[in-house]
């Protein structure tokens, strides 16, 4: 029998200060996923894009260079993109302060401005295949070396490569929980056999691998050619490759007890449209069994009845990971 451990404390899910302080410590230091390369193929093209409430847009220029752009005007701080499409430059909607693709203010009426104050400050922008990942940090390591294991992994286990996916569908959930607790529900395998028994039988056994790196967890599952990553703090993959599947997660806040959580479901280029809809389905409807327990433990965090869980260290290794990470980028303690 293993000896359980304490998990964060509940104000961690349901303090408003604590979330914003995740924006600058947890979010702006690391990768995350964002969509397709695709939306931004062309020269002129942008998309806008959240880091878990940081908000960007990414670019095509003139050139052909992809950037990515904090999406804030330099004037009031006014979001200067929404969506994505073709333009030749980027206006903000407030009083007109206009920029090119590169970041440069092109215009601000009746206003004479510093090049250098004007500017759209440049971020990280990479792409593995097509799927395109940003980060406010121009420091962070390279994303290939940070997710190395995981792409090992995936050609491991199921032998797919990124340059053949295509991405074919996107679906959004509207979450009534912490953002922390959407990403720790796909973080273990615990609760597979009580909760997933028909949609993942036989998940969560000793044949289920979970290996912990800095600020990467991957899963194994050789048996169905599963592997699954957890990107720190938000993105996660999985890879199925009996489908020839991908299904991208990216988990945003939308204040404290709510999270949007975008799924984008990539394939193989020659998968069929019966395949797609199956494999879709499928994917749906295990979701459809986590989204109710994930609302059920933030009532259980705004209770007052739980100062902190208990979590088991082998079978929720990752949620173990999740929450030292956080506590270290905030110098926060679990108890």
């Amino acid at each position: 029998m293993t000896r359980a451990v304490a998990s964060a404390p509940s104000a961690w899910f349901t303090d408003p200060e604590f979330l914003a302080r995740e924006r600058v410590a947890v979010f702006a230091p690391h990768w995350h996923y964002i969509g397709s390369a695709e939306d931004v193929a062309e020269p002129g093209s942008f998309m806008a894009a959240d880091l878990g409430g940081l908000p960007i847009v990414v670019t095509r220029d003139t050139d052909g260079r992809l950037r990515a752009l904090a999406n804030v005007c330099r004037h009031r701080g006014h979001l200067v993109a929404e969506g994505c499409g073709k333009r030749k430059t980027l206006q903000c909607r407030y009083h007109g302060w206009t920029y090119r693709l590169d970041g440069s203010l092109h215009r601000a009426p009746g206003a004479e401005v510093d090049p250098d104050e004007g500017r759209l400050p440049e971020l990280v922008v990479a792409a593995i295949g097509s799927l395109l990942f940003a980060c406010v940090d121009r420091d962070v390591a390279p994303l290939t070396e940070v997710l190395a294991p995981f792409l090992a992994l995936v050609g491991d286990v199921s032998g797919m490569g990124a340059e053949r996916l295509v991405r074919r569908r996107s679906v959004l959930h509207q979450i009534d929980a912490n953002w922390k607790v959407v990403a720790e529900n796909f973080m273990e395998c615990y609760h597979c056999p009580l909760v997933h028994g028909d949609t993942l039988p036989g998940y969560g056994g000793d044949d289920y691998l979970v290996t912990t790196y800095d600020t990467l967890v991957t899963h194994r599952l050789d048996r169905d050619r599963f592997s699954w990553a957890n990107l720190f703090p938000n993105t996660q993959i999985s890879v199925f490759g009996d489908h020839r599947a991908l299904a991208a997660r990216q988990i945003v806040p939308d204040g404290v007890r709510r999270t949007r959580a975008t799924i984008d479901y990539w394939f193989d280029r020659d998968v069929t449209d019966d395949g797609i809809t199956t494999f879709i389905d499928w994917f749906e409807a295990i979701i459809a069994e986590d989204l109710p327990l994930c609302a059920n433990v933030q009532i259980g965090n705004e209770s007052g009845l739980l100062d902190h869980g208990l979590l088991h260290p082998a079978e929720e290794s990752g949620p173990l990971w999740f929450e030292r990470l956080i506590a270290e980028a905030l110098g926060e303690v679990v108890v």
